[in-house]
């Protein structure tokens, strides 16, 4: 299971929604942001849970609008949210890290291009944190705990990586020489 199946039986398991209600609810909360959901996977997801009996649709007819479907969480879609909280939580899978693997082979582009790079990633990490914190200011006390210490785990993972980030430009405009020794570099057992 995905985590775009965690995320849409944990929205159908608060209350019952159609599909695009759900794409307005991940961007009413900004999980588009971290979660990175998108509205064809959603219906994808939909269709995917519905085949397993994970969820149940059912037609509503607003006004002039034509019929949508309305999809409601099951039991054994409860029994499954459940699960995949659990499994999500003791996750020790590591994403893919674009930005470390960019790290790792800095040598192959020019250092001014490189700052380049990192300075604009620090803007953007600046502006992240202000959000942030303005988000934490507006929101104490006024969400459930657990999306209030999402906020604040964004904010505080943002602080240590702009403290990271800036050790990383220094060192880049201070190494002499602009290329990578190899020998240098470790290696794991039974390699190299």
């Amino acid at each position: 299971m995905s985590k775009n199946e965690i995320t849409v039986l944990g929205l159908l398991a608060e209350k019952p929604m159609y599909g695009y209600e759900i794409h307005q609810e991940i961007k009413r909360r900004e999980m588009d942001y971290w979660a990175k959901i998108k509205l064809p996977s959603i219906y994808n997801t939909l269709a995917r849970l519905e085949e397993q009996n994970y969820i149940q649709a059912g037609k509503e007819k607003v006004g002039k609008m034509p019929e949508r479907n309305v999809y409601s969480i099951t039991n054994s879609g409860h029994d499954k949210l459940k699960e995949l909280v659990i499994d999500f939580l003791r996750d020790e899978d590591h994403p893919e890290w674009n930005f470390g693997v960019g790290v790792a082979f800095l040598f192959g582009a020019p250092r001014e291009m490189v700052l380049d790079a990192l300075l604009q990633r620090r803007e953007s990490v600046n502006k992240c944190l202000v959000d942030l914190q303005q988000e934490k200011e507006d929101y104490r006390e006024k969400i459930p705990f657990n999306w209030y210490m999402l906020i604040e785990h964004g904010h505080k993972h943002m602080e240590l990586e702009l403290e990271w980030l800036n050790t990383l430009i220094e060192k880049i405009k201070t190494v002499d020489n602009w290329t990578v020794d190899f020998s240098k570099i470790p290696c794991q057992e039974g390699g190299c």
